[in-house]
């Protein structure tokens, strides 16, 4: 962290992403960065390929978030992503080439892009910013702390992970002790969904399958038409798939614009489906990770499954 601290403190100007398909970490972690690094007298462009989701506008900062890539900046600052792809169109290898990139995440299959890489084993990246800024001087005001915290309860799932130890519970404590509100983050993030949402929602959900211990569903592109959805209105519907008493697996298929399949995956105790995700290009979190295929949906859901029961087999002939 100490090399990251240098380049940003000797930045005049920095540009800052966050992965396609924003969460609420990759949300709070590029506002909570952005705004400590205005209150430093820096310039910061805070920028996301795909619309922010519109659940997160409470936060400070949300208006200034646009979806376009590095110009003059000084500094790179990727924030939650594994490896340059899920940026998107944000990235281009020139001009990344040409600045120090600074890459901030915490997903054990990061790829370690970066020419100064400050990966963490956290349960959030907002924890690794938050980290960060406390020694550079910061004062983590109330819409630092907000943006940080939303980061830290969304990817823990409300502190519901396995990951989740004292540590996240007393950053929670500094954070709300900094002004931002519990009470108003889980409000805002987790009761309020927008009506397009429940209707794809409703369709994904009547065309959920089983095939021993997985579940799975697909969204394809006719679906989020006839919803007026955006593409990041599937979020959260994995989760709730891997809620299903007796499943390991869980899986939401997505068409997404391009023909490209988005497969993400949640897996209960003593899975590990980032495994499965590199074996597709992807990865994430041994319970929470996804990969973009190439293919058209039926083949692709085909390949995936069998690489999905594979490795649930493989870890019943090494059980003891």
């Amino acid at each position: 962290m100490r090399a990251a601290r240098r380049h940003l403190k000797g930045a005049r100007s920095v540009y800052i992403a966050c992965h396609i398909m924003p969460d609420g970490d990759a949300i709070g972690s590029l506002l909570g960065l952005g705004l400590a690094l205005r209150q430093l007298g820096k310039h910061c462009t805070m920028a996301c390929d795909d619309p922010a989701p519109l659940k997160f506008d409470f936060l400070a900062g949300f208006e200034d978030i646009v979806a376009q890539p590095p110009d003059a900046e000084d500094v790179i600052v990727t924030v939650d992503c594994s490896d340059t792809e899920r940026l998107g169109a944000l990235f281009d290898a020139q001009r990344f080439a040409r600045r120090v990139v600074i890459n901030i995440d915490h997903h054990v299959t990061n790829v370690r892009f970066g020419d100064v890489n400050v990966v963490t084993d956290l349960p959030s990246t907002a924890e690794t910013v938050y980290a960060l800024i406390r020694p550079m001087g910061v004062e983590i005001t109330a819409d630092i702390a907000s943006a940080l915290l939303t980061g830290l309860v969304t990817d823990t799932r409300c502190f519901r992970t396995g990951n989740v130890a004292t540590k996240q519970l007393k950053t929670a404590i500094a954070l709300i002790n900094a002004g931002a509100s519990l009470t108003e983050i889980t409000e805002l993030v987790f009761n309020r969904e927008p009506i397009a949402k429940i209707c794809l929602w409703g369709q994904a959900l009547a065309n959920v399958q089983t095939r021993g211990s997985i579940i799975w569903t697909e969204v394809d592109r006719q679906m989020i038409r006839k919803c007026g959805a955006s593409p990041d209105e599937g979020g959260g519907l994995v989760s709730f798939l891997a809620s299903a008493m007796g499943v390991d697996v869980a899986l939401v298929f997505r068409e997404q614009d391009d023909g490209r399949i988005e497969a993400s995956m949640r897996a209960g105790p003593g899975m590990d489906v980032a495994s499965v995700a590199l074996q597709f290009g992807g990865g994430g979190h041994p319970r929470a990770a996804g990969c973009t295929v190439a293919g058209e949906l039926p083949d692709v859901r085909e390949r995936v499954l069998a690489a999905i029961e594979e490795a649930i087999r493989q870890r019943e002939i090494s059980a003891p």
